[in-house]
């Protein structure tokens, strides 16, 4: 990953503030700024340098990618903003900018209990830096973000408290595979018939090391399952309705790379009414 870094912003920084802003897409919420000239006196003025807010560029080899401003540094619940240009996504630069955030804010804004941000329902490489980041993600906002064609989707809320950063939890080196916003779909063997599962499809979000899975498919009605994931190995429970009765069980999948570069849950489950087996299901693209 490229070095990322922080740095303060200033007038200069208008135009290609505003201009980030404009390409933010439908993911994000604008920023409201009318003009470079309007952007360029608040930040002369030290509007976003205060006790209440602040304003950073992202800055990478040199050049910015991006900015962070975050809001009610006054108070225990900061508010946190970031946008990446599009051609710099996908390297980890949310998740550093997350953590010089952090590192910053606490130790400056000793008021500040929690660092808070909100993310688009289908915003998956955000929510992933926030996980990545050591945010915990502890709400979901329904109706709550509105498009420019005035339809609603939901946003998923993260947090990070002084206490998590005092045990330096944004910091934590990965310890094993971050499921957060994939899909996986349970095929046959190529040597066993197909059975009730093959064909399932499972939607995973995770927060620290919980799992919880949304699944459907076939003679399988909708279901939920949730666990704790440790390295390569998930271990949970599911609970669904199937022949107009209520099914539960449990299992253990462990996670192993394809040499196409997917990944794959090979699981062993077994359910509280005696069916048990084994079942594959991969990372779908």
């Amino acid at each position: 990953m490229p070095s990322v870094h922080l740095r303060v912003l200033t007038s200069e920084d208008a135009a290609w503030l505003v201009e980030a802003d404009r390409q933010s897409g439908e993911l994000a919420r604008g920023q409201d700024w009318d003009s470079d000239e309007k952007l360029a006196a608040e930040l002369d003025e030290g509007l976003w340098a205060s006790d209440q807010r602040w304003g950073w560029a992202v800055v990478s080899d040199g050049e910015p990618i991006g900015f962070a401003l975050v809001r009610n540094l006054d108070g225990p619940d900061a508010e946190m903003e970031i946008r990446i240009s599009p051609d710099a996504r996908g390297r980890g630069a949310g998740r550093e900018v997350l953590r010089q955030l952090a590192d910053h804010h606490f130790a400056d804004n000793l008021g500040v209990s929690r660092l808070t941000g909100r993310t688009h329902e289908q915003n998956v490489p955000m929510q992933r830096a926030f996980a990545a980041a050591g945010f915990r993600m502890e709400a979901r906002y329904r109706e709550s973000y509105q498009h420019a064609d005035g339809t609603l989707a939901s946003e998923w809320g993260y947090a990070l408290t002084r206490a998590d950063w005092e045990a330096e939890r944004h910091h934590a080196d990965d310890v094993g595979y971050d499921l957060h916003g994939l899909t996986f779909t349970i095929e046959a063997e190529d040597d066993s018939p197909e059975g009730p599962w093959v064909g399932t499809t499972l939607r995973f979000l995770q927060e620290g090391r919980r799992v919880i899975a949304r699944y459907d498919g076939d003679v399988v009605a909708d279901g939920e399952l949730a666990g704790i994931l440790i390295r390569d190995v998930l271990a949970y429970r599911y609970v669904h309705d199937q022949d107009d009765k209520q099914r539960r069980g449990g299992g253990r999948s462990r996670l192993q790379r394809r040499q196409d570069g997917r990944l794959e849950l090979v699981d062993e489950w077994q359910g509280d009414h005696g069916a048990g087996g084994e079942r594959r299901a991969v990372e779908r693209r």
